[in-house]
């Protein structure tokens, strides 16, 4: 089996736990590395929760680097109402025996893009600034990338950070731009179609073969997601973003991508982070994205469970 080689830049976050048991248990996946940005929580605190989460999930051979603490332009944000003030909800992991990458995650970027010259894929499920940091220290790296996925930006769903912007977007829209702009290989997996894909007590209920401290993270973990769905947005479950972006390199077929020119809003008093698409080429410019905009719910719900049941 010729594996995809995936860095994980994300910042966890109970979606993005979610996501990196999902490649846990999925034999086509080599991830080379999770690199940690700021975004759910602060970026200590994500770190700490990634290495917590490798042990859980078996993956204590993968390394893991701190990044960028802060965002390139904007104030800091954190989502702890969202989250928990771990940034993992009810859940509580032990302490890893796994350290930290010395390097910084931007230079592990770096490092693995030119080992392994157009063969990594960038996962990206939290505020892009690592990668736009990355590219900006050695632009020759942006040919090198294969591909780059983001969990980001809401095209018609409204926002989850303001009415008009995603949340991963809303952190850090400048580094947003930088990657809209770059040249690569993009697809784009927006709240239009993650916000379909909600998480339930009934798939939690249908882990009956994953172990019991696996399923008991999830269940912890999400308990407390669904409360925040539940008070906040009136959604009965709760949205499970970050590994519908994972499972789509595996099943790219449970998404259907549409070609678009998009663009971030970075000057707006009202709109600033909102991301647009370029529907009718009103623009004149040539698409930069390809953009999931329709999604196999019932697939994908059952993809989710099936995998993690086998951890």
């Amino acid at each position: 089996m010729n594996k995809q080689r995936v860095i994980l830049d994300c910042d966890p976050g109970i979606d993005d736990a979610l996501a990196i048991l999902l490649l846990a248990a999925s034999p086509e996946i080599s991830l080379e590395a999770i690199t940690v940005t700021h975004g759910n929580t602060t970026v200590e605190k994500c770190a700490k929760n990634a290495l917590q989460l490798i042990e859980l999930a078996g993956l204590t051979d993968v390394p893991v680097a701190k990044g960028a603490h802060a965002p390139l332009v904007k104030a800091l944000t954190v989502a702890e109402e969202t989250h928990g003030d771990g940034g993992l909800g009810y859940a509580v992991l032990p302490d890893s025996t796994a350290a930290l990458n010395p390097i910084h995650a931007v230079e592990l970027i770096i490092s693995l893009v030119h080992k392994f010259p157009h063969e990594i894929t960038m996962l990206c499920i939290g505020p892009m600034t690592n990668l736009a940091l990355a590219i900006h220290r050695d632009p020759s790296i942006i040919p090198l990338i294969k591909n780059v996925v983001s969990m980001g930006g809401a095209i018609h769903a409204p926002g989850n950070a303001t009415p008009a912007s995603e949340y991963n977007v809303f952190c850090d829209p400048h580094a947003f731009d930088v990657i809209l702009k770059a040249g690569f290989d993009l697809t784009i997996v927006p709240l239009d179609v993650t916000y379909k894909c909600l998480f339930q007590p009934k798939h939690v209920d249908r882990l009956s073969s994953a172990r019991p401290e696996i399923k008991k993270f999830i269940e912890d973990s999400t308990r407390f997601y669904m409360e925040f769905h539940d008070e906040y947005q009136g959604i009965d479950g709760c949205a499970i973003n970050d590994p519908l972006a994972a499972a789509i390199l595996i099943r790219p077929d449970l998404v259907e991508l549409r070609n678009y020119f998009v663009t971030v809003e970075l000057k707006g008093h009202h709109t600033t982070a909102q991301t647009t698409a370029d529907h009718y080429s009103a623009t004149g410019n040539k698409p930069n994205s390809k953009v999931a905009m329709e999604v196999n719910v019932d697939e994908f719900m059952d993809f989710f469970v099936e995998r993690v049941n086998q951890l």
